[in-house]
């Protein structure tokens, strides 16, 4: 099975803050009003720290070939995170590595690279 490694308490108030508002420098893999609503707090429901083995592993079995390493990796973890929890739309969250979300992720990010991020949902709103 595939490690999903504890992340610190700092990280995850980082993670928090990213699921709110994704990064801009890659191409945005959530919907742009995903979980904006005031009274919507994102859940964190999983937590992947993949090597580069893991994360091929992980494409291979959902068979998943894509173009570039970070459309495989993106396309990987989205699985992934439907995986862990596969009725609430968990949506994928990369904090790791730098290459991932960088201006050249396309060039630079390889899957050898590895991904660190978290799984998240967007609760739905309460009831009125």
């Amino acid at each position: 099975m595939f490690r999903v490694r504890a992340l610190s308490p700092c990280l995850l108030a980082v993670a928090a803050a990213f699921v709110v508002v994704p990064s801009a420098q890659a191409h945005e893999t959530v919907p742009p009003d995903w979980c904006l609503d005031s009274k919507r707090e994102a859940e964190i429901v999983g937590k992947f720290e993949f090597d580069g083995g893991e994360l091929r592993e992980v494409a291979a079995k959902c068979g998943i070939v894509e173009k570039d390493d970070w459309l495989t990796a993106s396309a990987t973890l989205a699985a992934y995170c439907k995986i862990v929890a596969p009725l609430k739309d968990a949506v994928p969250f990369v904090f790791a590595p730098d290459s991932y979300a960088g201006k050249g992720h396309h060039t630079e990010y390889r899957l050898d690279d590895g991904a660190t991020g978290v799984c998240a949902v967007c609760p739905p709103p309460p009831a009125r």
